[in-house]
């Protein structure tokens, strides 16, 4: 009798062990992704979540993490830093394995400390900003920083355009466009240029005229408008109707060709700093550029979609090395990266979480496009 129950009692154990299994196998891995869906960024962010999904079904239909399918869960940040930290706090409460996002550096500022506090793991695709990763040990970023594409574009205004005097006209609400300011003027100064006048505006503004009434006064070889698309580009066209002729120079807050819905043909004739274009040498970006042809029938433009796209492979590529779900391995795991080749480039962290010897492109906007001018090297 006791020989008949001890057989039962296994075989309810290893129906118990077998149901906990499939459960466990059919449980997806779900990861976060924090960026703007309302508000003023919504536009700009977009393509952030397009570069995220498109990296989660080629996942998926490779197999998954770890015998799982991901999951993204989506969730609005409403363009400002409130919303950016109830995001955080709501992505920590659906336990989710990682996060993706954010993209404007003050909403990452915002919800880094939340997920540091955590210790979840945190990759923001396109946050310049050096403040980021700073924040703790489980904060991570695919793209360069503000330091480097500030003295690309300032050396880039000296020797190749020969630039010799120079205006600054920053957003004064956003950390990304103070701080890339700072590392332009630096560079341009020393560089042999002169900074003529730095000027100021709020996010949201629409009117530029008094502003740009000194730019045409002062007359400067260029003007660095280290702002995001629609505030540059409504700057820039006014400044043409101004007949303002100083050339127009940008930071990666200029992604894309969709400067053009806001300024027209006056944006023409202008330079941005951008992580990606599709004519980059990467095997992983000619992957992902047919894989959005297949979804969308059309072409990447040039912007935050590549950095996305990496910021979700990196992850799972550390997640496959850690072999958990683990916080803490794959953060340890993430540290450790060195040479995984991206649709960007290669990705190698440093002790902060940031890449190293990420390159940058320099693009101008040219009969309705972004046409690519060179690659800078750090």
């Amino acid at each position: 009798m006791m020989r008949k129950i001890s057989c039962k009692i296994l075989l309810i154990s290893l129906l118990i062990s077998g149901i906990f299994a499939m459960a466990e196998a059919t449980e997806t891995i779900k990861i976060a992704a924090i960026f703007a869906k309302t508000g003023i960024a919504a536009k700009d962010n977009a393509p952030n979540f397009e570069g995220v999904s498109l990296a989660v079904e080629e996942i998926n239909g490779q197999g998954g993490l770890l015998g799982r399918q991901l999951e993204v869960i989506e969730l609005d940040n409403s363009s400002n830093s409130i919303g950016s930290k109830q995001a955080a706090l709501k992505a920590v409460e659906l336990d989710v394995v990682a996060v993706i996002g954010a993209a404007w550096s003050s909403h990452s500022l915002a919800i880094a400390p939340v997920l540091q506090q955590k210790q979840i793991p945190m990759i923001s695709p396109i946050s310049t900003n050096p403040k980021v990763t700073l924040i703790g040990n489980f904060i991570f970023r695919v793209c360069f920083t503000d330091p480097f594409q500030g003295k690309v574009m300032a050396q880039f205004a000296y020797r190749d355009l020969k630039a010799r005097t120079a205006i600054i006209l920053t957003n004064v609400n956003s950390d990304y466009c103070i701080g890339l300011a700072e590392f332009f003027e630096k560079s341009f100064i020393q560089s042999g240029g002169k900074v003529l006048w730095e000027g100021e505006y709020k996010e949201k503004a629409i009117d530029f005229s008094t502003t740009l009434k000194k730019v045409r006064l002062l007359q400067p070889n260029v003007v660095f408008v280290p702002g995001y698309i629609q505030d540059s580009a409504f700057i820039i066209k006014q400044a043409k109707k101004m007949e303002i002729r100083s050339i127009f120079l940008g930071g990666d807050g200029w992604s894309g060709d969709r400067m053009y819905e806001y300024g027209g043909k006056a944006i023409e004739g202008g330079y941005y700093s951008q992580h990606w274009h599709s004519k980059v040498p990467f095997h992983r970006s000619q992957q992902l550029q047919a894989n959005y042809h297949r979804k969308y029938g059309t072409k990447i433009l040039p912007g935050v979609l590549p950095t996305a796209y990496d910021a979700v492979m990196v992850l799972a590529d550390a997640i496959r090395r850690a072999q958990s779900l683990k916080h803490k391995k794959i953060r340890d795991t993430l540290a450790v990266t060195k040479n995984f080749q991206g649709a960007t480039g290669m990705i190698t962290f440093d002790e902060n979480g940031d890449p190293v010897n990420k390159d940058a492109v320099i693009l101008k906007f040219e009969n309705g496009t972004s046409v690519y001018v060179k690659t800078i090297k750090p």
